[in-house]
């Protein structure tokens, strides 16, 4: 996602810890999922933690589609990130991390791809608006 020459000024940016690239994006980290009681009719509710944070933000490319676990829709979105998320687990029936940008909340799809960038670990999502 990163241009090689763009490796000399984010190495720099990270090592004198300068603010990221990127945009910044509000991560919606979620803790637990708080038990409704289906006899008052009042459903569960998912407690997320809200940090801000900053997100490298492109459209999706052809390639990013398999990622996105081949389905495409108007709107997904490429994010990289320096934090790795939770996505959705349906056996858990978490609703997994979220991301909030430009006033629109998203979420991942697909499967996560990893970059290196010096010692870190850059995450590689396709979100979609919820």
């Amino acid at each position: 996602m990163y241009k090689k020459s763009d490796r000399g000024i984010i190495k720099e940016y990270l090592k004198e810890g300068k603010t990221p690239a990127g945009e910044p994006v509000i991560l919606k980290i979620y803790r637990r999922t708080i038990a409704g009681d289906p006899t008052k009719g009042i459903a569960k509710t998912f407690d997320y933690n809200f940090v801000k944070d900053f997100a490298v933000i492109t459209g999706v490319e052809q390639q990013d589609i398999v990622y996105s676990g081949g389905v495409y829709q108007l709107g997904d979105i490429k994010v990289q990130l320096i934090r790795e998320l939770q996505p959705i687990n349906e056996i858990t029936q978490s609703p997994g991390d979220r991301l909030i940008w430009r006033g629109n909340e998203y979420r991942p799809v697909g499967k996560i791809d990893t970059n290196y960038l010096e010692s870190y670990i850059l995450y590689n999502y396709v979100f979609r608006k919820v």
